[in-house]
């Protein structure tokens, strides 16, 4: 089982968080997955999510954001 930790708009941001999630020796898994451009918006776009383990995701999660990625962090609870 995994939990959703972020999902990557573009190439750029899932290089980024490929390469942090190694460098802390993360495990992770990317499947592509449907999201809405902005919250209030009906745009729907193709991205990349990343999924770690459970017991992991709430460290991935804030170590993402401390490092500039919040806007595509998936809250805890989300699918």
């Amino acid at each position: 089982m995994r939990e959703a930790i972020f999902i990557a708009a573009n190439v750029t941001e899932a290089q980024a968080v490929e390469r942090l999630l190694e460098g802390e020796l993360i495990e992770f898994e990317i499947t592509p997955e449907a999201f809405l451009q902005q919250p209030e918006s009906n745009v729907c776009m193709q991205g990349l999510l990343f999924e770690v383990p459970p017991g992991q995701a709430e460290y991935c999660r804030q170590f993402l954001t401390e490092r500039g990625l919040s806007p595509g962090v998936v809250p805890s609870g989300k699918p």
